[in-house]
């Protein structure tokens, strides 16, 4: 059988059609996702509950898998025809196939001669929120439109297939989008542990619903929305809406479909069809990554030794221009089309094919004049253009001297004692908790350390709360509360997120009964400023957080962070940068390296205390370390699901409690470095 055309080739081809042809040879290229951990596996849960809504009997659910890909392909193929024979039938995960299309619909009903195929996706719409629309002058615009166009390429693959198959060809296909409702209240206790997910080997998974799943949803609300697609569908297979057409080659929807298919069929590298645009700078996943080594050469990363840069050909084959391991101008901060490039000169450059950083005239963002060490040291604070050009210039140059405007930072006034708080949270489709919505902010930890005036510091306190059934965030607030009511120090964050998350556990408290929650409410709203989307607005509290995050981007810049302010890469180079530190901290310079695997944290727990109650052995991964931005979003939800044993659960609830303390002691290390280099 040869190789398919897929929804996901389709999607691929959607973003650029030569993604589709490294997405079918992803053994050889080098693929980076840069979503959060577990989304996929959350939107399997959905779509395994999507088919409880629309009662879609578990044998009549396509199953995919197998050792032999060839022959599980084949028998999803005869299972389905064999199940759209019968009059009225309803399908999940249908396979239908042409001779060289095949999709698999997520659900499907027939009756009589009508097909309905929904496309169920876990991304959320509000139950009044419009899919897309036209405006005045017949301009189209969904941020949907990737889920719209994903629906209608299955439409129309059905629509060849029932040409080509006799006993289909009365059928009449209609299309729908089933999303979640962001507005629904769940009203099951633990719907998520009703959708145990289980994994397969080769990095598989699939979701395993509770026998009785059908029985406890029985006469509940529903968290989905099902949306006709079926007109706007037709219209775009027609080109009928001509800045979507526009996208498409020739302005054809099917002649996109056809030759990006053949490319991917034929297993051939065809250009013809792409435009150049920013994305193929900064949201093309099929890329190398390189790292410098200690003798200052670059090479490709440890991951990434074996596999292609499928960028990397595209700039070569299209441009002539070798850009492997290169800085390239969209890391610049803030990009290509977020403000990283002067308008006037983005064009200017990408037609002179000037597509690295190194290309650039640093000048055109700070004249020469204005950009000497004593020009530098006068200012204010840096600005955007102050930090591209640093950037720019250290990358041409191969400087590693830092900028810091010690007499500007000398100004900042500290409100002592100092508090530096970091949160982990969680954000899913499928609600774990009865009463909530889907995607509902759930606050599960924080850490908190306290900096004094004489230069003193300590972990002064934290919260965890990971135990399944339980909703965390009233007593997540009412400790942050206890500990930061104490005095009137200065409150920091690093970035926006702490802010958003108090902001959402307000909106939470208001719609709640807890007895306290006015007092929440008070504590919240004086330490916290209004989001963009506050629903009951309020005035930015006296001790409002500050972001330390601005606070070092306005007077440092290193050029080992290059377009970077992460807490990952800021705190390290600030450290580095000075003698007195790299003596102090040494091999702790960077902590989160230095943090062991989960194996170690389990080998420390009292196992008397916290048994291996049961073999949890599909879910637990020893050599994992909790290092890059706290307990995963999966392992999230295993824990909530409880799958995962007594003696894992402390385990991994020490090793987050430990990368958490880290990021309030980065935090701290940066305000060591201000006092300490302000006092000189």
């Amino acid at each position: 059988m040869p190789k398919l055309f897929t929804k996901s080739a389709f999607n691929h081809a959607v973003e650029c059609p030569m993604r589709a042809y490294y997405y079918r040879n992803s053994k050889e290229y080098a693929y980076h996702y840069e979503g959060p951990d577990g989304i996929a596996e959350v939107g399997d849960q959905f779509g395994a509950l999507a088919c409880v809504y629309e009662d879609v009997p578990n044998e009549n659910i396509i199953q995919r898998g197998g050792a032999n890909p060839i022959e599980a392909q084949a028998k999803s193929i005869a299972d389905t025809l064999k199940l759209l024979r019968e009059e009225n039938v309803d399908i999940g995960e249908a396979a239908i196939a042409t001779d060289k299309y095949l999709v698999y619909v997520d659900i499907l009903h027939k009756r009589g001669d009508e097909l309905e195929i929904i496309e169920v996706k876990s991304k959320c719409i509000g139950a009044d929120e419009l899919l897309y629309e036209f405006d005045k002058n017949g301009e189209f615009s969904s941020k949907y439109i990737d889920k719209i166009l994903d629906v209608t390429f299955q439409k129309y693959v059905i629509q060849q297939f029932i040409k080509t198959h006799k006993e289909f060809s009365r059928l009449k296909v209609h299309a729908s989008l089933m999303l979640v409702n962001s507005d629904a209240v769940c009203d099951v206790d633990s719907l998520n542990s009703l959708l145990q997910i289980k994994f397969l080997e080769g990095d598989h998974c699939e979701i395993e619903c509770a026998p009785d799943i059908r029985e406890k949803l029985q006469d509940k609300s529903r968290i989905d929305r099902i949306i006709d697609v079926d007109e706007i569908s037709d219209k775009i297979i027609a080109d009928e809406i001509r800045n979507i057409a526009d996208d498409f080659f020739d302005g054809c929807f099917v002649k996109f479909v056809e030759k990006v298919a053949g490319m991917y069929v034929n297993n051939h590298k065809d250009y013809s069809n792409c435009r150049f645009s920013a994305k193929c700078f900064n949201k093309c996943p099929y890329y190398v990554r390189y790292e410098k080594r200690e003798d200052g050469t670059i090479a490709k990363c440890k991951e990434d030794k074996q596999k292609q840069d499928g960028r990397a050909e595209c700039f070569q084959d299209l441009f002539g221009v070798d850009i492997a391991g290169k800085v390239l101008i969209n890391e610049t901060k803030g990009g290509i089309g977020n403000g990283g490039l002067p308008a006037s000169l983005k064009n200017i450059w990408v037609e002179k094919k000037k597509f690295l950083l190194s290309d650039i005239d640093e000048n055109e963002y700070v004249p020469a004049e204005n950009a000497t060490p004593e020009a530098f040291q006068k200012r204010a604070e840096l600005s955007n253009n102050d930090l591209r050009y640093l950037h720019v210039h250290s990358t041409k140059t191969g400087s590693n001297e830092p900028i810091f405007l010690k007499a500007a930072a000398k100004e900042i006034k500290w409100t002592y004692p100092l508090h530096f708080i970091d949160f982990e949270t969680y954000q899913g489709a499928v609600p774990l908790f009865k009463g909530y919505h889907p995607n509902e902010e759930i606050a599960y930890q924080f850490s908190h350390h306290i900096a004094y005036e004489d230069g003193t510091y300590k972990h002064a306190g934290e919260y965890i709360s990971l135990e399944p059934g339980k909703f965390p965030n009233f007593e997540f607030v009412r400790e942050l509360k206890r500990q930061l009511e104490k005095d009137n120090g200065d409150i920091f964050r690093y970035d926006i997120h702490e802010n958003n998350i108090l902001n959402a556990i307000r909106e939470q408290l208001i719609n709640s009964n807890e007895a306290d929650k006015d007092e929440l409410i008070r504590f919240i709203e004086s330490i916290t400023h209004p989001t963009g989307s506050c629903k009951n607005s309020f005035v930015a509290g006296s001790r409002d957080m500050k972001d330390l995050k601005v606070i070092a981007q306005k007077y440092f810049y290193h050029p080992s962070m290059g377009s970077s302010n992460s807490i990952k890469r800021v705190m390290p180079a600030i450290l580095q940068s000075d003698p007195y530190f790299r003596e102090k901290y040494g091999d702790d310079m960077d902590p989160y390296h230095n943090l062991p695997s989960l194996e170690v944290f389990a080998a420390e727990v009292n196992k008397d205390e916290f048994p291996a109650d049961f073999d949890d052995s599909d879910v637990w991964n020893a050599n994992k370390q909790i290092n890059k931005g706290g307990i995963s979003k999966l392992d999230y939800v295993l824990l909530q699901a409880g799958r995962f044993n007594k003696l894992h659960t402390e385990a991994i609830r020490r090793a987050s409690l430990e990368y958490c303390k880290l990021d309030t002691l980065s935090m701290v290390r940066i305000w060591e470095y201000f006092r300490i280099s302000t006092k000189e």
